[in-house]
């Protein structure tokens, strides 16, 4: 990677089958478990056709967009992997507080944890927008709180710490956040994550 003087780790075979189990396993799961709870709960098929589809439609794309930009921004900027605190080789050289990081410190949480809700909805599936969703936050919140912070504040001190303070942990507060998702959706990113 030019930009990066090819600092950034190299992807390989075993990182893009993460990449499969998120987009394709998980998915399938969802599915199955999503519609195995409103079984076991007796619940309802909702919100009614078509509202199910646009709103479905709408939650999971700004999900994927909010998840694969703060990954590629993550890469780009950072010069690591998002599971680079999983594993040595792929951690992040630089503190990434820019494009998305400017409004949460976990926009990838936050952006594939709308993915399950999302299906949910199109589905029309109570279950699946509730249930897995909790579930794949928890998870997600679990191994960012008791894993990551930590290492970001051994590697990166002083300036984690007045990110951390200045950042929201996960719900973006300041309402330009879906306008930056919403411009980054057709216009191009610069290099320091701004969109141009």
């Amino acid at each position: 990677m030019k930009e990066m003087g090819g600092r950034a780790p190299p992807i390989n075979r075993r990182h893009l089958s993460i990449y499969v189990l998120i987009f394709v396993v998980i998915p399938v799961i969802t599915y199955l478990v999503g519609r195995f709870v409103d079984r076991a709960l007796d619940l309802p098929a909702f919100p009614p056709f078509p509202m199910n589809l646009l709103l479905g439609s709408i939650v999971f794309v700004l999900g994927l967009t909010t998840g694969i930009k703060s990954t590629r921004l993550l890469y780009r900027l950072g010069e690591g992997l998002p599971w680079g605190e999983a594993h040595e080789g792929s951690r992040t050289r630089k503190l990434v507080t820019g494009g998305l990081y400017a409004y949460t410190r976990n926009p990838m949480v936050l952006g594939y944890s709308l993915l399950p809700c999302g299906m949910g909805i199109m589905f029309r599936s109570i279950g699946m927008a509730t249930s897995i969703t909790i579930i794949v936050l928890a998870v997600n919140v679990a191994i960012v709180k008791f894993k990551e912070e930590p290492h970001l504040e051994e590697r990166f001190g002083e300036a984690y710490q007045e990110y951390k303070r200045r950042t929201p942990f996960l719900i973006p507060r300041d309402p330009r956040f879906v306008k930056y998702l919403l411009a980054s959706l057709v216009k191009r990113e610069h290099k320091d994550g701004e969109i141009a």
